[in-house]
């Protein structure tokens, strides 16, 4: 003779007495049949208060149009549902336990449903099983804000501290990504460097706080003017880079003499009484086949000393021509339209 497990077991009074899964049995009518020990722990309903009436009358802050639907479903179909708390963040609006809360305001709650079939295979009824996900919702919370977390001091470490734009590590890091995205996709790379002229003065005159505000200042007006696939940085000290794809030397040329304009006629005010104006110096260089990234910037930083020397406030292109005359100025800014 076979023996089975139902023989011997009671399984009513161990589902009946579980106290860390929530087990709720009713009827095709929604009448209450079972309710375990976890649900009388967290309801604060004992099971002889709620069994035999209905779920929705004794629990009246169910969402009943959504769960009605569900367990109708459940019995019509003979198939389980669940339903997830980042779906619905609970089924019955218990409180957080002290143990796995944290600073929940109620228990989070993943719930199954699924039919309950008579001796003759017949859908009687509806199990709902109730599993408190309160701990999962914390840990998942925290390891979210970790990586925010993580996500932000990655940012941070790319940015410099005064201006906020991108600064000198990650420029480095960028400029190789950049050479290599425009060799695979074949779209051409400008590389622009941009120093304040006479910076020097600005510090000895108005002090190193002063100095700074400007910088800040020009770093702002760079941002505003350039495109949004354009990256800025700071390079160093006074100057900055800009890299600029997908444009040729020639249109990144009238794009620069646009923003050397516009800061030519910026007025920076440190107090009531002081106003400071500047104007930049820019060398520019495009990528070449053949050209490693440590080249390229030499050439844009060629580029700018000679802006320099030919008396700055202005834009200078690296043309790779003759040996003895590296680079080529532009026309005069005045003249680009």
């Amino acid at each position: 003779m076979k023996t089975r497990l139902s023989d011997f077991v009671d399984f009513e009074n161990v589902v009946a007495n579980l106290s860390t899964f929530g087990i709720v049995v009713i009827d095709r009518r929604f009448n209450v049949v079972l309710w375990n020990r976890f649900m009388e722990l967290n309801s604060n309903v004992r099971a002889e208060n709620v069994l035999g009436k209905n779920l929705f009358d004794a629990f009246p802050e169910l969402n009943r149009n959504w769960l009605e639907k569900k367990i109708r479903s459940c019995m019509i179909l003979k198939a389980a549902s669940f339903s997830s708390w980042e779906q619905r963040p609970y089924l019955f609006r218990f409180n957080a336990s002290a143990v796995a809360a944290g600073e929940a305001e109620f228990m989070y709650q993943d719930a199954s449903i699924f039919p309950v079939h008579d001796h003759k295979g017949e859908v009687q009824g509806v199990c709902i099983a109730v599993h408190d996900a309160t701990r999962l919702v914390e840990v998942t919370g925290m390891l979210e804000r970790t990586m925010d977390q993580a996500l932000d001091l990655e940012e941070s470490n790319r940015r410099d501290g005064l201006t906020g734009v991108f600064n000198r590590k990650f420029f480095d890091e960028q400029i190789t990504q950049e050479i290599v995205n425009a060799r695979r996709y074949n779209w051409p790379l400008t590389l622009a460097m941009i120093d304040v002229d006479h910076f020097k003065s600005i510090n000895d005159t108005y002090g190193h706080s002063s100095g700074d505000e400007v910088l800040r200042r020009l770093a702002e007006r760079l941002k505003s003017m350039v495109r949004s696939s354009d990256t800025l940085f700071r390079y160093g000290g006074e100057e900055f880079a800009l890299i600029l794809p997908h444009i040729a030397l020639e249109n990144a040329s009238f794009l620069l003499n646009r923003l050397r304009k516009a800061i030519e006629t910026m007025v920076v005010e440190l107090e009531p009484a002081i106003q400071v104006s500047m104007t930049v110096s820019i060398g520019v260089a495009q990528l070449e086949d053949g050209l490693a990234p440590g080249q390229l910037v030499s050439r844009a930083d060629e580029a700018l000393y000679s802006s320099k020397r030919a008396g700055r406030n202005r834009v200078t292109c690296y043309v790779e021509a003759d040996p003895d005359l590296p680079v080529a100025d532009l026309p005069p800014p005045t003249t680009v339209t």
